[in-house]
């Protein structure tokens, strides 16, 4: 069926008359057929806009058929193409609304003509409609105005069900932390009741129960240790700082009299009361034998005893007597030890040829060090220090290593311990606080330095067999009263003191430093040699953002962690302080620092110079890093770290310019930079008990590792890697290399030039 519209209009304009054409429509054939008017059969014809809009439709549907599109839901293919749109649903009123306009633009049309005659050519009724040309907004309106209604219709896709996607289940779930609200756990509040009465005897019960949970048997129950990291620092306020208690030697006048009383009867009661010991069992015995209770057998096997009993005093204060006990217990101990001496004499090495060895970096136990419990109390193993003249001599400082801990040891002690003893100690020096630090002059070897809890230092020669100190330090001299944290000898300068013994600096807890002499005298001679301040404003190195939490510090002096003197220039020192800044002094200025450089964020514990290089160092500190840092350039070149946990102690190996050994509160960590910067090549747990310091073998094939039980572990490092012949070249290899994705620091790195010791060689 063919639908057809005539457009009837006629126009006379100066006698010639124009007709109308029509337009026929075919829906079934999609088509559009205008007639040409006379005189045009000749020319070629032209599509209308309806044909070309209908083929370039038609073109358009059948090439989208074509296009599949498909998508993977769940591991299974679904077909998300969009389904088209039914040509039989839509052609009816299409061709209506098509019609409609038609139509409204012939009125239109006509009108115009009628209401404007003018005289009109052939080419301008071939321009437009009736020959006249309509504005864009004439037709809009037409448009516009015209109402089209879409009636609904229902197909059979419709009806189907529609694919319904699921949603998209996230791999993680996000948890968010809200403070709650503050409650109560346990209240033990102070309280004061009569004995005897109901009360009373609850006070009583609650006391007891409190010395069995605290101190009794009570106590041993299971436990547990957890860390944390928060960047919350609890501090107080000004107000609320207490007033540092100052001490000082006040004299009095004593009279002699009073003297000679006081020390005589001192005398005479200590003589009356030895006397009456050894004379009361005699004479008790003697009772009981007239009773009939006692034999004379027995008075003279008690006799006998304390004879024994005196005889034994007296040849255990004998020197002769305690060498040729050492000596003995060397003989014995070499035989139950004797595969660990042997490794720590490097008896037994992987020759470079053997076809066997593996590089996995391990970590063997040699023999462990176990110091005599002394008072029921479990003390740590604060410093450790090998005789620098003999490697096979150890000093172990014991008593506190972490000064937040909430029990501190009443006494301390240090052990010479020898390899070829690890049984028992062959030196001993007990003390009444805590021993914090320790260590052996490099000038004279037989000299070790002690810095104690209370701030006291003395030194030892560990060569003598008497138990006096060399020299102590005295409270006039070292007005100082903080643990003592690290001490480093110094070589002194001047040439005019050649006799007399070098000097060192002691570094306490407050952030003072204090320069000590030997003299001729049973005291030292001390002197503040810097007092730290804290750091304002942001020094160079790594930048770390300021806390708005802490408005104002409560001290202004920052607590001092560790000391390191300069391997080249012997009048260079540095201060590491919790503030993570390193200070570079000078023991010719007083009070006044060459550099400030912050390395870490959180307290820096161990700066190490490379044994190949003056100006290459490491650092670590409470921050989890380990950094490596050249002089000279104020940004770390290395950065490692494997573990959340602040390290407690990291050197260069002796043997390996490439690598770097850390301890932390549970492991060792072996880093080789030549071939992983992102984790170590190995990991080794070392004991039950946290680790605390740490220190090389001279050798540098022994790691020596300390915990807070008190035992010192010998471990060897076994299946490294062979040592390269050149050094300092794979070190600089290495650096470069790590170095090479960040081309401004390279360049810096570059215009360091050399920075290693001359010719090469290494310095220990």
């Amino acid at each position: 069926m063919s639908m057809s519209l005539r457009e009837g209009s006629m126009s006379q304009d100066n006698g010639s008359m124009y007709k109308s054409s029509a337009i026929e429509v075919d829906p079934k054939k999609k088509s559009v057929q205008v007639p040409q008017a006379p005189g045009e059969e000749g020319k070629p014809k032209k599509k209308d806009g309806m044909h070309h809009y209908m083929a370039e439709t038609q073109a358009d549907l059948q090439y989208r058929s074509q296009i599949k599109v498909a998508e993977k839901v769940d591991d299974e293919e679904v077909d998300m193409t969009p389904k088209p749109i039914l040509n039989e649903a839509y052609v009816e009123l299409f061709m209506k609304y098509n019609l409609n306009v038609l139509h409204q633009v012939t009125n239109f049309t006509t009108m115009m003509s009628q209401s404007q005659p003018r005289s009109r050519t052939r080419s301008s009724m071939r321009a437009g409609i009736g020959g006249n040309k309509l504005s864009i907004d004439d037709l809009m309106n037409g448009i516009i105005y015209e109402t089209i209604n879409w009636e609904p219709y229902s197909t059979v896709e419709a009806r189907e069900l529609a694919y319904v996607p699921r949603p998209y289940t996230r791999s993680f779930v996000k948890i968010t932390l809200r403070k709650s609200e503050l409650f109560e756990l346990h209240s033990q509040p102070q309280t004061t009741v009569a004995k005897g009465s109901p009360e009373g005897e609850e006070a009583e019960r609650d006391n007891r129960l409190y010395e069995y949970l605290t101190v009794g048997k009570g106590k041993v129950r299971r436990r547990s240790d957890n860390d944390a990291q928060t960047d919350t620092v609890l501090v107080t306020s000004r107000a609320a700082n207490t007033i540092l208690i100052s001490k000082a030697t006040v004299s009095s006048y004593v009279s002699n009299f009073e003297m000679y009383d006081t020390l005589n009867n001192i005398s005479k009661e200590y003589a009356t009361s030895m006397m009456g010991s050894v004379k009361d069992l005699p004479a008790a015995l003697a009772a009981q034998a007239e009773e009939g209770e006692v034999l004379e057998d027995e008075v003279e096997a008690v006799a006998e005893k304390d004879k024994v009993t005196s005889q034994t005093e007296r040849l255990l204060r004998s020197a002769e007597f305690r060498n040729a006990v050492m000596y003995m217990g060397r003989t014995l101990s070499s035989n139950n030890n004797e595969a660990g001496m042997r490794r720590f004499r490097n008896f037994d090495q992987v020759e470079r040829w053997n076809a066997e060895a593996e590089y996995v970096y391990s970590l063997n136990l040699l023999f462990r060090l176990v110091p005599e419990p002394s008072k029921n109390e479990r003390k740590a193993v604060s410093d450790i220090d090998f005789c620098r003249s003999n490697g096979d001599i150890l000093a172990v400082a014991y008593g506190l290593y972490s000064f937040s801990s909430q029990r501190v040891p009443t006494s301390g002690s240090v052990f010479l311990w020898s390899v070829k003893n690890p049984g028992e100690p062959e030196r001993a020096y007990y003390y009444d606080v805590p021993v914090t630090a320790i260590s052996f002059s490099p000038f004279l070897p037989s000299l070790l330095a002690i810095g104690l809890y209370d701030g006291g230092v003395e030194v030892r020669d560990v060569s003598s067999l008497q138990d006096m100190p060399v020299a102590v330090s005295q409270r006039s001299t070292s007005p100082g009263s903080a643990p003592v944290v690290a001490i480093r000898w110094i070589k002194q300068v001047a040439d005019d003191e050649e006799e007399d013994i070098d000097p060192f600096l002691s570094l306490s807890q407050d952030g003072s430093v204090t320069r000590f002499r030997i003299i001729k005298s049973p005291f030292l001679l001390g002197f503040t040699q810097m007092t730290l301040e804290r750091v304002e404003g942001h020094p160079e190195g790594i930048f770390v953002p300021p806390s708005s939490r802490i408005p104002c510090e409560s001290n202004r002096h920052p607590q001092g962690l560790s000391l390191t003197t300069h391997p080249l220039h012997k009048d260079i020192y540095y201060v590491l302080t919790d503030e993570g800044c390193i200070h570079k002094c000078s023991i010719n200025y007083q009070h006044q620092y060459l550099e400030v450089l912050r390395c870490h964020d959180g307290g820096v514990t161990v700066m190490e110079f490379s044994p190949w290089s003056p100006k290459l160092f490491l650092t670590c500190g409470n921050d989890w890093f380990v950094r490596v840092w050249i002089d000279g350039i104020t940004r770390p070149l290395l950065e490692l770290q494997d573990e959340m946990t602040p390290v407690h102690w990291a050197k260069w190996s002796p043997t390996h310019s490439t690598i770097i050994v850390s301890v932390n509160r549970e492991t060792a960590n072996v880093w080789d930079f030549r071939r992983n910067l992102l984790r170590p090549m190995s990991k080794h747990k070392m004991d039950s008990s946290f680790n605390t310091v740490a220190r090389f073998s001279h050798c540098g094939r022994t790691l020596v590792i300390g915990n807070e039980r008190g035992n010192t572990l010998f471990n060897a490092l076994n299946d490294m890697p062979f040592s390269p012949h050149f050094q300092y070249d794979e070190l600089e290899k290495a650096i470069f290399k790590a170095v090479g994705n960040d081309h401004e620091l390279l360049m810096e790195l570059k215009s360091i030039g050399f920075f290693g010791y001359p010719d090469k060689r290494a310095f220990f």
